[in-house]
């Protein structure tokens, strides 16, 4: 669970002057990585077997699908801190909080709420996870405003690493919130490199290496079938693979199958509150075939559902953003906020 974003609608970071296309496909691909994932597990819950292929492409990418998301979503943390206090908090209370709520309720409705009488199941037990991480990140980082990102970044790392000196068992994985320090890393990293990484591209000294190292991390994933977990190295080096990752994206042409990534990229929130609650009713509810048939009508239905929700937007912006009732007084007054709400930004995207 990642942005552009001014108070008009999606408030995460302000829009660039200049749109960078390479940061729509990162986010893009890391988008549809989740989407696979997802894909993945709840064919093998409800439908039985799934395509191998697609098992190895969702363990090689589970070191990088999130981190890549939250990289992006705090590249521009600088440019949005520049905003007053409360305008910064109500903009991230109706971009993050709200559509937190709202898919946690259109999940939990899917699932029947099975877990719902557990509290943390609702901050930690859903995708909607990433939400309330990003929100948690962007009020430390206006606590810690006079704090160098970089530092922070850092610190996730110390103390998700010295966590275990402590008797606690960092968990990655159950309803305990312990990942969000972990992913807080990501985060930061993309607040501290920003600037840099905005105004030049990613040398292929570097870039070249960050592949290469990336791809002996996705290896290790799927044998391992999860995450490597080693102190220290393994949020060091999913830095690194994401650093190659940009170099790459940043020099690849803009052909159709990028296109259609940065497509995804662009409308990032909807492809990822929409994708789970589909995926949960097309398993649980209905007889599909197991393998391959089953993957291809899921994967299909699902996007479609996806573009079909993205182009319904305009018309449901409310499923994504708490309606800005000031603008919208402004706007039925005959204001210059009068047909913004065709053009808002995306929550997770810059």
């Amino acid at each position: 669970m990642s942005t552009p974003v001014t108070d008009r609608a999606a408030d995460l970071v302000p829009v660039p002057r200049a749109r960078h296309h390479w940061m729509d496909l990162v986010r893009g691909t890391a988008i549809l990585l989740v989407v696979l994932l997802h894909l993945e597990i709840l064919q093998g819950i409800w439908d039985g077997d799934t395509p191998r292929a697609l098992v190895v492409i969702a363990q090689a990418a589970t070191p990088f699908r999130m981190p890549m998301l939250l990289f992006v979503s705090g590249m521009l943390l600088p440019r949005s801190l520049r905003k007053p206090p409360g305008r910064f908090l109500e903009g991230k209370a109706r971009n993050l909080l709200w559509p937190w709520l709202v898919w946690s309720l259109v999940l939990g409705a899917t699932q029947l709420f099975e877990s719902s009488a557990e509290p943390l199941w609702w901050i930690n037990g859903m995708y909607t996870w990433f939400l309330m991480a990003l929100l948690s990140y962007y009020v430390v980082g206006l606590v810690l405003k006079r704090v160098p990102p970089g530092w922070v970044a850092i610190a996730s790392i110390v103390v998700w690493t010295a966590a275990p000196l402590f008797g606690v068992s960092p968990d990655l994985y159950g309803l305990r919130p312990d990942k969000f320090v972990y992913y807080a890393v990501f985060f930061f990293a993309g607040a501290a490199l920003g600037r840099t990484l905005l105004a030049r591209k990613v040398p292929l000294a570097v870039a070249v290496p960050g592949i290469v190292v990336a791809m002996i991390w996705a290896v290790l994933a799927v044998r391992a079938d999860g995450e490597p977990q080693i102190p220290v190295l393994d949020q060091v080096v999913v830095v690194i693979g994401i650093l190659g990752a940009i170099g790459v994206a940043q020099r690849l042409p803009r052909v159709a199958p990028v296109r259609a990534l940065e497509w995804m990229g662009r409308s990032s929130i909807v492809m990822y509150v929409v994708h789970l609650p589909v995926l949960e009713i097309l398993t649980r509810y209905l007889p599909l075939p197991d393998g391959l048939p089953g993957a291809l009508i899921l994967g299909t239905v699902t996007l479609a559902a996806c573009i079909g929700a993205v182009h319904l937007r305009p018309r449901t912006p409310w499923l994504y953003v708490f309606p800005d009732l000031r603008r919208r007084r402004i706007a039925a007054g005959g204001g210059a906020a009068r047909g913004t709400a065709l053009h808002r930004p995306d929550p997770i995207s810059p």
